[in-house]
């Protein structure tokens, strides 16, 4: 079982579904924190998961964890990649187009993942 404090930082940093943190070692959980710190670097590329379900979501969120992009939870100035499913939400669209996001279907995503080539706008997976 985690530590109430590691279980709290993996819940807010981390791509974890609660199954996966269940059966997750106190020093797996902090072995991945401290990795995340790792020289102080930010990883090269982030990516927002929109229009999925909960399930779904996490299993693109610890895909994304381990193929090094950071994952966040709304538009950012750094995001580089903003994946939509069925339903993605209007005013992420909107603003991940304004500032120029590339923005990804699940099988053009789990390509990027899978050969490191990101597709050019319009590019079918």
């Amino acid at each position: 079982m985690l530590s109430d404090k590691l279980l709290r930082i993996l819940r807010s940093k981390a791509p974890f579904s609660e199954a996966e943190l269940a059966a997750m070692t106190e020093a797996e959980g902090w072995r991945w924190v401290y990795g995340q710190k790792e020289r102080g670097e930010a990883p090269a590329h982030q990516v927002c998961f929109t229009g999925f379900s909960l399930d779904e979501k996490a299993e693109l969120a610890a895909l994304a964890s381990r193929a090094g992009l950071e994952v966040v939870r709304s538009i950012t100035k750094r995001l580089s990649f903003l994946c939509t499913g069925p339903t993605p939400g209007p005013a992420k669209l909107e603003k991940a187009e304004a500032q120029g996001v590339l923005i990804l279907t699940r099988s053009q995503f789990e390509h990027l993942v899978a050969t490191g080539e990101v597709p050019r706008a319009g590019e079918a997976a």
